[in-house]
C-alpha cells in the first residue's frame, strides 16, 4: 500500500503543475494507494510563489494579494471538504487553480461561487460553515502534520511505502517533480533529477 501527502500552496502555479503530474502518474498503478491533498499557507510558500511568478516579493502589495488569496483558498478548501468532502474539495482547488493561473483571474467572492455553482455546491451552506471553529482546527491539522513531517516548501511530495520492508520506506520530493520523477520515488528509485531535492523520512 503506497501513501502520498500533497502538500500544496492551493493557488500556486508549481503546485497546479506538480498536482497534474501526480495524478498522470498514480493512475495507472493498480496498488491501493492513499491519496492526501493538504493545502499549506504560510510566508515560505507564499514568496515562492511569488517568485515563480517573476513578481517582486519585496512588494508589499503583491505580497498582500497572494497572501490573503492563499489563505482564502485554504479556508475555502476545509470549509468544502467539511461540507461536501475531500473529492469536490480537491475539484474546487483545480478549478480555482485554473482560473488563477491559466486564466489569469484574481481571487473573489464572484469566482469562488462561479466555481461552488459549476460543482453544484450550496453557496448559503458554504458561506455558513465557514467560519465555523472546526475550520480553524482542521487548517491548524495540517499546519501541524507538515511541521511533524519538516515540510518547508511548496510543492512538496511525501510517498510511504508500506509493503516496503526495507525500513526506508518514506522518501520526500521538494520543489516541482514530473510524471517519471514521480514513479521512480513510488518504485523505490533515488534516482531522481537533481532539479528537486529528494531525501528519505
Amino acid at each position: 500500500m503506497f501513501e502520498i501527502f500533497f502538500f500544496v500552496n492551493p493557488i500556486g502555479i508549481n503546485c497546479y503543475q506538480n498536482e497534474r503530474e501526480i495524478s498522470a502518474a498514480v493512475s495507472g498503478y493498480k496498488q491501493n494507494i492513499s491519496y492526501h491533498f493538504i493545502p499549506i499557507t504560510n510566508m515560505n510558500t507564499i514568496r515562492n510563489d511569488i517568485k515563480a511568478r517573476h513578481l517582486a516579493s519585496s512588494n508589499v502589495r503583491v505580497f498582500n494579494t497572494f497572501s490573503q488569496s492563499a489563505y482564502n483558498a485554504t479556508k475555502d478548501y476545509h470549509t468544502l471538504k467539511l461540507i461536501v468532502g475531500n473529492k469536490k474539495a480537491r475539484q474546487y482547488i483545480i478549478k480555482l487553480q485554473h482560473a488563477i493561473n491559466d486564466m489569469g483571474k484574481t481571487y473573489s467572492r464572484e469566482l469562488v461561487n462561479e466555481i461552488l455553482t459549476s460543482l453544484d455546491v450550496s453557496i448559503k451552506n458554504f458561506n455558513k460553515n465557514r467560519e465555523s471553529n472546526y475550520i480553524k482546527l482542521s487548517m491548524d491539522k495540517d499546519l501541524k502534520l507538515a511541521d511533524d513531517l519538516n515540510v518547508v516548501t511548496t510543492p512538496t511530495t511525501i510517498i510511504f511505502n508500506y509493503d516496503d520492508d526495507r525500513g526506508d520506506s518514506g522518501m520526500m520530493i521538494e520543489g516541482c517533480a514530473n510524471r517519471e520523477e514521480i514513479e521512480a520515488a513510488i518504485a523505490g528509485d533515488k534516482q531522481t533529477s537533481s532539479d528537486n531535492s529528494l531525501r528519505l523520512l
